[in-house]
């Protein structure tokens, strides 16, 4: 059986997963991002005031203006200090700031003022994810599913975190449990298709990768992992096929394009032989 290359984009598939936040839980009337410093209806503490000012904040981070959105966020959180969907809301948005320390802190404050808030322990057990600091997701994705088992991003999350822990059964178990409450969702399958090349399973993994195109025909990361699998399964031109679409979607994957570099140097090899 034909071995396959390392998984030198491993990396990516941490970052390109993991940014499956739960943010803007408000119930707020809609309203529009605004430039102004403090839009004038909402002067002073009453509550409705500062339900305004929660959702322009959310707004302002949906529309890209994250500085703004931290700003009315953090007026929010000075006229109301225990609002949880506040510091909710601005540890969402200072992650797409980078800041992830920032994020910790506001999830944890958050969680101390909402015990129960499910969506608070998952942010911040994905924020965890990112930082590699594995341990403290799991437990933290533990007690999102305590408080909301049918929370299936938090139990693919978990399974991804097992994974890199190298703790393969207990995240196939994860991954499964997730796809059987959520058949739709993709994420568990790149997942579970990954573990699956991963611990050599490779038809298993090809079944669940090609799931995932279904759906997302030109997704470069899913391609080349197919092909990776399809080259453990001595399928070369199948590998080669996908090999070269991931290219075509992103030319700088290494995978992709060590995959085609390798297939094709084969295959030269073996046109010269049968000559």
């Amino acid at each position: 059986m034909t071995k396959i290359v390392p998984q030198t984009d491993l990396l990516s598939i941490g970052v390109s997963l993991l940014l499956l936040f739960a943010t803007c839980i408000t119930g707020a009337e809609a309203a529009t991002c605004t430039d102004d410093a403090l839009p004038p209806e909402t002067l002073g503490n009453d509550k409705a005031q500062i339900d305004v000012l929660l959702q322009l904040g959310i707004d302002c981070a949906q529309a890209g203006k994250l500085e703004r959105a931290v700003t009315l966020l953090t007026e929010v959180i000075k006229r109301e200090p225990t609002n949880s969907v506040a510091y909710l809301n601005r540890g969402s948005t200072q992650i797409r700031l980078g800041e992830l320390g920032l994020a910790v802190d506001d999830y944890t404050t958050a969680i101390s003022l909402q015990p129960n808030f499910a969506e608070a322990w998952y942010d911040r057990g994905t924020t965890f994810a990112h930082m590699r600091r594995y341990e403290r997701a799991i437990a933290d994705f533990t007690e999102t599913i305590r408080l909301k088992p049918d929370f299936s991003l938090a139990l693919c999350n978990r399974a991804f975190a097992n994974f890199e822990l190298n703790r393969y059964d207990d995240a196939l178990a994860d991954y499964t449990m997730a796809m059987g409450q959520a058949p739709s969702l993709t994420y568990c399958y790149f997942g579970r298709g990954n573990l699956f090349l991963r611990i050599g399973e490779y038809q298993k993994a090809v079944n669940d990768l090609t799931e995932v195109l279904s759906h997302q025909a030109h997704d470069a990361l899913t391609l080349s992992r197919r092909a990776q699998a399809y080259e453990a399964l001595g399928q070369r031109e199948q590998a080669l096929d996908d090999f070269r679409a991931a290219l075509d979607a992103d030319p700088k994957l290494e995978s992709a394009r060590e995959g085609v570099a390798r297939l094709t140097e084969q295959q030269k090899q073996s046109d010269r032989q049968n000559k």
